[in-house]
């Protein structure tokens, strides 16, 4: 155990340095220094602040099953050799930003409670960061995996961030995955940020999940092994959606695509509402509601039942269709039929129901269903006749264009 402060700047270690099963009760400060043998701290409890900014760890260094009560500062270090944090705790805010891992980086099965920031950070070895722990903010902005970045079953509780970043509004840094990456079974239950993002291999999100708000904004990519089903809200924007929408049909998942589609349609409207097009958004609204922008086949159909029920209760209410019967058999000239044919009773509603779905079917093709003889719409009921028919047709070619799409 460590009751006293410890403080060393502008250090040259050469040889190892062992201080594993340690506890450090105030704060550890090594800055500017150069380990060049081998650091072993596993084990150890740092409850004050722990700093190690702007130093060289030429050999291993391990840092493993370590909890850090407060501060841990790691920014502008170089560790060339492998950086093993496996099962730390971080209590407090982490800094590894502008690092660079020479050698393997190791963060496996860690946790971080607050903050995790690796801003431009450099991994030239495999990053490990499998069944992690991000409470907080986790924090990649502008990093670079030169190796392959391992994230399997990790949780992002807080905001993930792997976008691009701009440091003092001049130097523009992208987040470059230059080598396979795996989230597979990751959680974000926050926002996931990948703008500007860059893929360079594939990427792997097999039974991930983002519950938050997903933003694919100029992300490069060439293959993201991603299903719709992961995807809770993806940020509004035409080519991340149209780059996915096509990623989906490269993969053969035509489900995917089309539900993708269907939810960019969706936000398109919303769009326009927010733009004050409302010519426009009125016309996407009407393609939404009848046929789900034809990725709904189901809808047309819902439609056509609301109209001919609509149409039935109106012929059997207002009593607007009647039977006819011919008082003579036989053929006899069009006005002498015309003058003995006589109206007689009602219909009943199940009549009513009948007569306006042959009405409605007859819109779109008279093999369907013929216009039967022995019933006369009179008044108002030959011009929900004419409209029946009308909607019938027009119902009739959105389903088979939704159809046709979805089949």
């Amino acid at each position: 155990m460590v009751s006293s402060s410890i403080r060393i700047d502008h250090a040259l270690i050469k040889g190892n340095l062992f201080f594993d099963n340690a506890i450090f009760n105030k704060s550890v400060i090594i800055r500017d220094s150069c380990f060049n043998g081998e650091v072993d701290l596993g084990n150890s409890a740092f409850n004050g602040h722990a700093e190690f900014g702007n130093s060289t760890f030429n050999g291993d260094a391990n840092f493993w099953h370590s909890a850090f009560s407060g501060d841990a500062d790691f920014s502008d270090s170089a560790f060339n050799g492998e950086a093993n944090f496996i099962g730390s705790v971080f209590n407090s805010s982490a800094d590894f930003g502008n690092l660079s891992f020479n050698g393997n980086a190791i963060f496996g099965s860690s946790t971080f409670n607050d903050e995790a920031n690796f801003i431009e950070s450099v991994f030239n070895g495999n990053a490990a960061f499998d069944h992690t722990d991000f409470s907080g903010f986790a924090d990649f902005q502008g990093s670079t995996f030169n190796n392959s970045a391992v994230f399997v079953g990790s949780a992002f509780n807080g905001t993930a961030d792997f976008e691009d970043s701009v440091l003092n509004n001049s130097k523009f840094f992208s987040a470059e995955f230059n080598k396979p990456v795996y989230f597979n079974d990751a959680n974000f239950t926050n926002s996931a940020s990948f703008n500007g993002s860059r893929f360079k291999e594939d990427s792997f999100f097999e039974g991930a999940l983002f519950d938050g708000i997903l933003y694919l904004t100029r992300t490069k990519y060439d293959t993201l092994n991603l299903r719709w089903s992961s995807i809770h809200d993806l940020a509004y924007d035409d080519t991340a959606y149209h780059l996915l929408i096509q990623n989906f049909n490269k993969l053969g998942f035509t489900d995917d695509a089309r539900e993708c589609q269907y939810s960019y349609r969706c936000k398109h409207r919303e769009e326009l509402f927010r733009q004050h097009k409302f010519d426009s958004w009125l016309f996407d609204l009407l393609a939404w509601a009848t046929y789900g922008y034809g990725l709904r086949p189901v809808r047309p159909l819902g439609w056509a039942a609301l109209f001919i029920l609509i149409g039935g209760l109106f012929f059997f209410l207002t009593g607007s269709v009647a039977r006819s019967k011919e008082t003579h058999a036989g053929k006899k000239p069009l006005a002498l039929r015309k003058r003995e044919e006589k109206l007689e009773g009602g219909i009943s509603i199940y009549e009513a129901l009948l007569l306006s779905a042959i009405y409605f079917t007859s819109g779109a093709s008279s093999i369907i269903s013929a216009t039967p003889a022995e019933f006369v719409p009179v008044g108002r009921g030959r011009y929900v006749v004419v409209i029946l028919r009308l909607l019938g047709w027009i119902f009739f070619v959105l389903f088979l264009s939704s159809l046709t799409r979805t089949v």
